[in-house]
């Protein structure tokens, strides 16, 4: 019998059969894929964790099936469940990674950006909020969509007034570039933007950023997601 092992984050699953779950693994292999756990809703299964979304390890899989046959769970970031705001936000980063990636395009970077930002969220004493900030600046540079805060991305010259997201295209332009389709990015939410840009997870919870930019620069950015899927992310 062929077999298929990855590392995998859960994603999500969902009710397959009586007994069965499917179960959307993230690997770092093989992207995003679909696989089945077989009789796993008793609360005595063998691989019951791993139906559950955060828990990351290395899965065995037959082929052509895809039926898991062996787990061996290496963290399950349990900590987010305990904590309903720690929660949203971590579910927000596994909702981006559904809605961004294509079924079967491997991307490890942003696999270990995932397992860097759930360590953060689930062991960190941090603003929940930077994390996830971080992590969507993350995702749209991947896509071609960096937000440039200095110079203006279609005149090319240095910002010296007010900064415009154009929600056309995803980037940063000046006010003489600013079409109809743009929404400022007020000077605290640019500077929460840089900061958050440049730090490392684990160097986050050392951060006291100005009272109210993160929730700024977050709507801005599921603003943002919202026109590249069509759809906002669900945050508390």
């Amino acid at each position: 019998m062929d077999t298929l092992k990855v590392k995998a984050i859960v994603l999500s699953s969902r009710d397959y059969k009586e007994k069965d779950k499917l179960v959307t693994l993230f690997t770092l292999e093989n992207g995003i894929i679909t696989a089945t756990l077989k009789s796993v809703k008793s609360s005595t299964a063998k691989f019951k964790y791993a139906k559950e979304p955060f828990c990351f390890g290395e899965f065995i899989l037959s082929l052509p099936s895809k039926v898991i046959t062996s787990v061996e769970v290496e963290n399950t970031f349990f900590e987010i469940t305990k904590n309903i705001d720690k929660y949203y936000i971590a579910c927000a980063i596994l909702e981006t990674v559904k809605t961004a990636l294509v079924e079967g395009e491997p991307n490890p970077q942003l696999f270990v950006e995932v397992l860097k930002a759930l360590g953060c969220i689930a062991y960190n004493d941090v603003n929940d909020n930077y994390v996830l900030v971080k992590f969507l600046i993350s995702v749209f540079e991947g896509m071609g969509y960096k937000l440039a805060l200095d110079r203006c991305s279609v005149c090319g010259q240095k910002f010296s007034g007010k900064r415009y997201l154009n929600l056309d295209f995803g980037e940063v332009v000046c006010v003489g570039c600013k079409t109809s389709n743009c929404m400022e990015i007020s000077q605290r939410a640019s500077s929460t933007f840089k900061i958050l840009s440049i730090t490392d997870y684990d160097k986050l919870s050392t951060l006291h950023l100005s009272k109210g930019s993160d929730e700024e620069a977050l709507n801005i950015l599921n603003i943002n997601f919202n026109h590249r899927f069509g759809k906002k992310l669900n945050l508390l």
